[in-house]
């Protein structure tokens, strides 16, 4: 985004160029990428990214699990539903 451009959700124009922890989430399946560029709305925390980088996350994505692909790191994350 430039200086001319403004938040969609807030109409702010103060942004702020940052890399970031992206989730990419498909089919109950998920993909953590850091270090991903990004513009952040300094108005309400908004996030713009980059079109190529979002190709680039989900191009990985297809290669991990459709692929075979070995990520860089791999976690477990415990899941629980929510009771009221």
């Amino acid at each position: 985004m430039s200086s001319k451009n403004v938040c969609y959700v807030c109409g702010s124009s103060d942004f702020d160029k940052r890399t970031v922890e992206y989730i990419y989430r498909r089919q109950g399946k998920y993909l953590i990428v850091r270090d991903v560029p990004c513009e952040v709305c300094l108005h309400c925390g908004e996030r713009y990214y980059p079109g190529d980088s979002l190709l680039r996350i989900e191009e990985r994505f297809r290669e991990i699990y459709e692929q075979h692909a070995l990520p860089a790191d791999a976690i477990q994350v415990p899941i629980e539903a929510y009771v009221a």
